[in-house]
């Protein structure tokens, strides 16, 4: 199993990044885009680190925000038979209000929501042997303050994230997590997760929403008690990123140590 970062807030040198990210996967005899970032720059990523965007025989979108969604246009053009599964929801309206600033908008294209190859899951939906969407994550322990500018469909309402949805790999043996911004905390999925397979991953990659909008700040409460909570599962390595944000990040290192690595877009892990 390798998973390549394609983008990120953070890249290697050569590579584009962007506030956003993207997975390249070659799992299960499949190979399939994780996140598609902001716009068209994880292609070009991809293509520096001879990966054809055509290769891919499907693409998995997290949830309903720019960052995440706003390469589909750009996928589904460089991909003309590749279908892309996102949660039921996904093409609501979504928005950002941060104290001091305008409303801002940052869902995806309606307009793609009505392309043939645009497959909308339920809360659990199996791809393929071995790859699994899940989510029906209810639990709100450890709640990030960075959800509180996130608004829903009628841009007054908090955001319940029910369009978000992560991934269970299963192969040989091994379990990996992959969330996208885990809205829901990481603390949270990967208790979902535990229902569902009480196997702990041998990984769990992805972005883990503790930076605070706006500031450099961290809240060391949360990032604190994230960490401890994701050391107990024994023997699971995380891979971070985006959301994550780099000072919080930098705490996180500091309990979880070897445990816990950044992923840059440009850089792959093989399990």
């Amino acid at each position: 199993m390798k998973i390549t970062c394609l983008i990120d807030n953070c890249a290697l040198e050569g590579f584009a990044a962007e506030h956003g990210l993207s997975y390249f996967v070659e799992a299960c005899g499949k190979r399939f885009f994780f996140d598609l970032g902001a716009d068209g720059a994880f292609l070009g990523n991809a293509r520096a680190l001879g990966i054809d965007p055509a290769s891919a025989g499907f693409a998995v979108i997290s949830h309903g925000h720019y960052d995440h969604g706003g390469g589909l246009a750009a996928f589904l053009d460089a991909d003309p038979s590749a279908k892309v599964y996102i949660r039921k929801g996904a093409f609501d309206r979504r928005y950002s209000h941060k104290p001091g600033c305008e409303l801002e908008y940052i869902g995806l294209d309606a307009a793609l929501e009505a392309d043939g190859r645009i497959v909308e899951v339920d809360e659990l939906y199996t791809v393929c042997e071995g790859i699994t969407l899940f989510s029906g994550v209810y639990g709100d322990e450890l709640h990030s303050p960075a959800n509180d500018v996130l608004l829903g469909e009628d841009a007054a309402t908090p955001d319940a994230f029910r369009h978000e949805q992560n991934m269970l790999i299963c192969e040989g043996g091994k379990r990996v997590l992959i969330a996208g911004c885990a809205h829901r905390g990481i603390v949270n999925i990967m208790q979902r997760l535990k229902e569902l397979d009480p196997t702990p991953p041998a990984a769990v990659f992805g972005g883990f929403h503790l930076a605070i909008p706006g500031t450099a700040e961290v809240d060391a409460e949360l990032v604190d008690g994230t960490a401890a909570r994701l050391m107990q599962s024994p023997g699971t390595a995380y891979y971070t990123g985006h959301c994550t944000g780099l000072p919080s990040f930098g705490r996180l290192k500091e309990v979880m140590g070897g445990r816990v690595r950044y992923l840059r877009a440009g850089e792959s892990v093989e399990l």
